[in-house]
């Protein structure tokens, strides 16, 4: 009970410390578009800091970028339907209402087809129809700097304030996993395994394999080019777990299918071995995500944690040996490139070998 409050304890901090993380990032945001909005004196600078709000609010670097790119270019498009709008005023003399509806419909037409571009008609109603001072054309020019500044000041602080390191993320992450493959074998070498129990733990292997592809995409933005180079294991690591997952839910579909209540409780030490070394490796995760990149762990113990593996007994059935040697074989490499923090020629395959694809429990 201790441990459970400790680990609850500690989830909660990291959860409290993701949270004030991004109102730090906000904030700094905030004051940042504002200063240089006021320094170029812009009329409006209220835009800068609304669009500020929109663009750092991402969890993501990833989805910062994406974000903002999608906040420049509708506001563009928006800009040129609002000028061209406000030319249709002033020389066709055309009343304010029938030019905003003729103008609104190419752009609800974009914004239908391509849901990221409804900034533009956001930005076509703000140049339109929200009053300003100045001369007229000088309204969208004035509206887009602003947007462009609290896009800038989002980007540069995204970068620079309280990034949270994708790498120490994606090692986190591959521990969880690690676990939920524990369990997941747990319950499959038991005789009469819960094939319902099994596919809900395998959703979350899943899932968490969607959240370490993510991890490294931005591990890539965060370190461009050299990501590969300089941290090999993160980049790994998703493909060397998506085979371990395949590789665990084979076993499962063996045993669901009955081998493993052919042959009785005789893969019990087959199971604690297989749950201490993957408790092994999560806790070797784990530990490296509190290091700082570039300074990986020593590669001492490889060989103890390696001599725990054993070659599948011959009284097993002939599928559950193939299973749980495939098993083997890939938490071999595993072990390997995670003591080695990456640096071994024993690595993962393609990510679109026929091995990575999804196998699941019926």
């Amino acid at each position: 009970m201790a441990v459970f409050s400790f680990s609850s304890l500690r989830d909660a901090f990291v959860v409290a410390g993701g949270a004030w993380r991004q109102v730090v990032r906000m904030v700094v945001s905030l004051i940042g578009s504002g200063f240089v909005a006021h320094l170029v004196h812009l009329q409006e600078p209220v835009w800068a800091l609304i669009t500020s709000v929109v663009v750092i609010t991402q969890s993501r670097m990833t989805q910062t970028l994406s974000t903002g790119q999608d906040q420049i270019v509708g506001t563009l498009i928006g800009a040129c339907a609002g000028i061209s709008a406000i030319a249709m005023e002033q020389w066709l003399f055309w009343p304010t209402d029938l030019v905003f509806w003729v103008m609104l419909m190419p752009v609800a037409v974009l914004a239908a087809a391509r849901p990221k571009m409804r900034v533009a008609v956001i930005t076509l109603m703000v140049v339109l129809l929200f009053p300003g001072n100045g001369a007229p054309f000088a309204r969208p020019f004035d509206r887009i700097a602003s947007i462009m500044i609290g896009v800038v000041v989002s980007f540069v602080v995204s970068f620079f304030v309280l990034r949270n390191e994708a790498r120490r993320e994606v090692l986190r992450n591959s521990a969880l996993l690690l676990r939920q493959v524990s369990d997941l074998l747990e319950l499959a070498l038991h005789q009469h395994p819960d094939s319902n129990a099994i596919a809900a733990i395998d959703d979350r292997c899943r899932a968490l394999l969607q959240d370490l592809n993510d991890g490294v995409k931005e591990a890539e933005v965060e370190h461009p080019g050299s990501l590969a180079r300089h941290d090999p294991l993160v980049m790994r690591l998703p493909g060397l777990l998506r085979k371990l997952r395949a590789d665990a839910i084979f076993v499962a579909r063996a045993a669901v299918e009955g081998q493993t209540a052919s042959t009785g409780d005789i893969l019990r030490s087959e199971r604690e071995m297989l749950c201490h070394v993957l408790g092994q490796l999560a806790d070797r995760c784990e530990l490296a995500a509190t290091r700082s990149r570039g300074k990986p762990l020593p590669d001492e113990g490889v060989g103890d944690v390696l001599s725990q593996i054993h070659q599948p007994a011959s009284h097993w059935t002939s599928v559950m040996c193939f299973a749980i040697g495939l098993l083997h074989t890939d938490m071999t490499v595993l072990i390997r490139n995670v003591w080695s923090d990456g640096r071994t020629d024993e690595g993962a395959p393609a990510l679109g070998a026929p091995h990575d694809k999804a196998v699941h429990v019926g």
